[in-house]
């Protein structure tokens, strides 16, 4: 008795577990979406329970989390109503490695998407700069998703010494790359149009200083007129010449001569009017009253006849 009770348990049991298998291939559909670590599928499937034959679904890293490289990111719904497998294909990452002013990261790290927990990126000196060590720069994603500080193995390289220019001097204590110096010509010089500094520069595979300015003689100053030649051209307070002064009296002879003209004119017309022809007889100027300085002069009539 007992143990044909146990026998058709079994067969029920058997039944039933066909039925979990087959009843959702009957329908043509794949279950829930599988979860994967450091990964979620879009928001709009995440509670769907059902999908067709057929369904894509492409999975997305939550944040902290990176895509590893030539990872597969999606799954799919097979003919069996199960999802195709998908193997972890999300890590945590750093972001892209610091960028600092006298290295850049190596090509082969450069080229990387996934910088892992504890993976160290190497970097190289940039032109102007050489290893100060037989070590190159490196640095460090952490676990807290940080990059290490990257030590400064690289220093500038040197011009040297610059050359002074005839009649100038150079003023400069610093000759390395990227320095900057300037050019001060010798009392009666003054600088050719052009820089009046010099700088040290990427000249091809190393460094060197760009061209010298030149200091020409300055031309026609006076002995006591003030000069500066510090990247300008002199400043001189010599005396006006014959031709500029010429040039100043022309306008300013006109606004002396202009109204003296203008009250000669004046006069005469006053003149001839008070001593004008009348109607009859003609007038000269009386004798008499000639000298009366407070009256001025006088006319008289001019007899005419016999």
């Amino acid at each position: 008795m007992g143990s044909g009770r146990c026998r058709r348990l079994l067969v029920v049991l058997g039944v039933l577990v066909v039925l979990v298998v087959l009843v959702p291939a009957a329908r043509g559909d794949c279950g829930p979406l599988p979860q994967l670590p450091g990964a979620e599928p879009p928001e709009d499937s995440k509670d769907q329970q059902s999908f067709p034959i057929g369904s894509k679904i492409t999975y997305r890293c939550v944040q902290g989390f990176a895509k590893l490289p030539s990872k597969s990111d999606t799954t799919q719904c097979l003919e069996n109503a199960l999802w195709s497998v998908l193997p972890e294909f999300c890590d945590r990452s750093c972001f892209s490695p610091p960028r600092v002013s006298f290295a850049k990261v190596s090509a082969e790290d450069e080229i990387k998407n996934f910088y892992a927990v504890n993976v160290t990126v190497s970097y190289v000196c940039n032109p102007g700069y050489k290893n100060s060590t037989d070590e190159l720069p490196t640095s460090t994603c952490h676990e807290n998703l940080t990059w290490s500080e990257v030590p400064e193995l690289c220093e500038r390289e040197t011009c040297g010494p610059p050359k002074n220019p005839e009649h100038g001097t150079v003023v400069t204590t610093d000759y390395l790359f990227g320095s900057k110096a300037d050019v001060i010509c010798d009392d009666g010089y003054e600088l050719a149009p052009g820089p009046s500094f010099i700088r040290c520069y990427l000249h091809k595979d190393g460094v060197a200083w760009t061209p010298l300015p030149t200091c020409q003689r300055i031309q026609d100053v006076s002995p006591l007129a003030s000069t500066s030649t510090v990247g300008t051209t002199a400043v001189t307070d010599a005396p006006k010449s014959l031709e500029e002064k010429t040039s100043e009296y022309r306008y300013i002879l006109p606004l002396i001569i202009i109204p003296c003209i203008i009250g000669i004119v004046v006069i005469v017309i006053w003149t001839i009017k008070k001593c004008g022809v009348k109607q009859k007889g003609t007038y000269k100027p009386n004798p008499t009253n000639a000298g009366d300085e407070e009256q001025g002069p006088s006319c008289q009539e001019r007899k005419t006849g016999p």
